[in-house]
């Protein structure tokens, strides 16, 4: 069973394939926030967001069957920023891209909630709760090397920059090596703030 997170402001809850269309809306429809994301080429027009909403949802979805975690849908929790349960985007982690490196922290939401600190709340809570598991400990991160708020982010979260890596073919597509980011278990509980 898929657990629901909550924080001080977001409900952390399990996606569906009926959160295609909200996905669309936040992430999949908005250049700017898919500038960030893989098949970023594909959104150009509607039925390309549908098909990559949908590749993503379903990607999120199936490691929570094989591996015991997965991704969450990022939901509103405090009337402060708007309706209560409404989707703005997605945190939690996909297989491990580099042996050893443990699984992928993924994450996005909607460009009116950038620079409120919700990504970063959201974060600790994955954290908080794939650390419990004894299996796990390491988890990794990669974003293009001009995302400079996600690498703050991640840096805001305790994780330190390792190396770069060529990941989703970024060297191909003319993107360089990306910032890999790690943290291990030990490192983020010690500097856990409670």
């Amino acid at each position: 069973m898929i657990p629901t997170l909550k924080t001080k402001r977001l409900t952390l809850r399990p996606l569906s394939k009926s959160d295609q269309s909200a996905m669309v809306d936040a992430i999949m429809s908005d250049m700017d926030v898919m500038r960030w994301l893989p098949y970023s080429d594909a959104v150009s027009t509607f039925e390309g967001q549908q098909e990559v909403a949908l590749g993503y949802i379903n990607d999120f979805i199936k490691p929570w069957d094989t591996l015991g975690f997965g991704v969450w849908a990022i939901c509103i929790g405090d009337t402060e920023l708007g309706p209560v349960g409404t989707f703005i985007g997605y945190c939690g982690f996909l297989p491990e891209q580099i042996e050893g490196s443990g699984p992928e922290i993924a994450y996005a939401v909607r460009k009116s909630m950038w620079t409120k600190g919700l990504v970063t709340e959201a974060l600790s809570a994955c954290l908080d709760w794939i650390f419990i598991k004894p299996e796990i400990h390491f988890v990794h991160a990669v974003t293009d090397r001009e995302n400079f708020a996600s690498r703050r982010v991640m840096e805001k979260i305790g994780m330190r920059h390792e190396k770069d890596v060529d990941l989703y073919e970024s060297v191909a597509k003319g993107n360089g090596l990306l910032p890999f980011y790690y943290i291990d278990r030990e490192v983020y509980i010690r500097n856990r703030p409670d």
